[in-house]
This record gives C-alpha cells, sequence and structure tokens, in this order.
C-alpha cells in the first residue's frame, strides 16, 4: 500500500528559495509542487489536491498578498491554507499577510526548523 504524501505548492520567484524549501521539506515526506509565478500557481490550484501553499509576498506582476486574497475569494481554492514566506520582518508584514487571508508567516533567511 503507497501512503499519500501531503501536497505543499512552493510559490517563489527565485529558483533558489524553491530548492531550499523542497530540500526542507522532500525529506520530511511531503511532496512539492514549485511554481515561480502567481499564474503557475493558480493554474495548480484549480486542478486540486494541494494540502497547502507557501508563497512568497514579493512577486513579480502580482504581489503574494494579492494572490492570497484571490485564492481566498475562489470558493475552489479558499479552504486551501496559505502561509506566507517573506523577507519582510515584523508586525507590519505579519498584519498585512494575515489580512489578505494567510493563515500563517514565516520570515527568510528560513531555519531548518521553521516549516
Amino acid at each position: 500500500m503507497c501512503a499519500v504524501r501531503p501536497r505543499i505548492l512552493c510559490v517563489d520567484d527565485e529558483p533558489v528559495n524553491l530548492r531550499l524549501l523542497e530540500a526542507m521539506l522532500v525529506p520530511r515526506g511531503y511532496e512539492i509542487i514549485k511554481a515561480t509565478n502567481v499564474k503557475a500557481a493558480m493554474d495548480t490550484l484549480a486542478v486540486g489536491g494541494v494540502d497547502l501553499v507557501l508563497m512568497d509576498v514579493m512577486m513579480p506582476e502580482v504581489s503574494g498578498l494579492q494572490a492570497c486574497k484571490n485564492i481566498k475569494d475562489d470558493p475552489r481554492m479558499k479552504g486551501v491554507p496559505i502561509v506566507m514566506v517573506t523577507s519582510l520582518n515584523g508586525e507590519e508584514a505579519m498584519n498585512m499577510c494575515f489580512n489578505a487571508g494567510a493563515e500563517g508567516f514565516l520570515s527568510k533567511p528560513l531555519e531548518k526548523d521553521a516549516v
């Protein structure tokens, strides 16, 4: 019998950050789906099967905050938890993420035990 691994969609325009998340999460048993822009992330979410989204705040074209709002406004996707991952720090940045609908907030650089 094959166990189903939780699927995490990692969204970041910097490939090095995606590789870091993958290196941290795959050994812990997660399946990683990578997206380098919001459109690719939205396309993946529309198909379904994602258990969690880790999304960078500062993305080109559409910010991670706007993408979070869009996801939470879409009935097909709104139930997927989103954790914002950002180099922004402080209470103001955290509040912006939560006000956009995120369930969590992680500051870069990520520590090995943060995710």
